[in-house]
Order: C-alpha cells, then structure tokens, then sequence
C-alpha cells in the first residue's frame, strides 16, 4: 500500500487548483470513486476532493490508482 499523509494539497507544499469546468464533473466523480479507499487512511470528504480537484487540473484525467500514486508522489517530492 502507498504511503501517504493524510493533509490538503498545499499541506503538502502543492498548490491547490480547481478544475475548469469541462473536468470539474471528472474531478468530483474520481473524488466519489476515490473515496473509500482514502479515507481508508485517513483523508477527510474535503481533502480528497481538493486532492482529486488538483489532480485533474494538472493531468486532466485520471483513476484512482493514478490519483494516489500521484498524491504520493507529491507528498514525497515536497515533504
């Protein structure tokens, strides 16, 4: 299992951006699907969706696989 923190994308030192408005109901439907197993490990319904929110401003689209190794890898890259 990755190993994240369970914070805020600018806890984390990244900064937070919010999805322009033909991703934003991507971003909310991977923040549903991404749900159970973040907060699994501790993340509030707020941090995953400004996670998921941030994610797909930044990639576009994505899974949920995808969104936690990359939430991992920021956390490692600015921790």
């Amino acid at each position: 299992m990755t190993d994240l923190t369970p914070e805020e994308p600018h806890e984390a030192g990244v900064p937070e951006k919010v999805a322009d408005q033909s991703h934003e109901e991507g971003a909310r439907i991977l923040a549903d699907e991404a749900r159970d197993e973040l907060a699994k490990r501790g993340f509030t319904d707020q941090q995953i969706r400004e996670w998921a929110e941030t994610y797909i401003a930044e990639e576009g689209s994505g899974s949920v696989e995808g969104l936690i190794d990359w939430i991992a890898r920021k956390e490692h890259r600015n921790g």
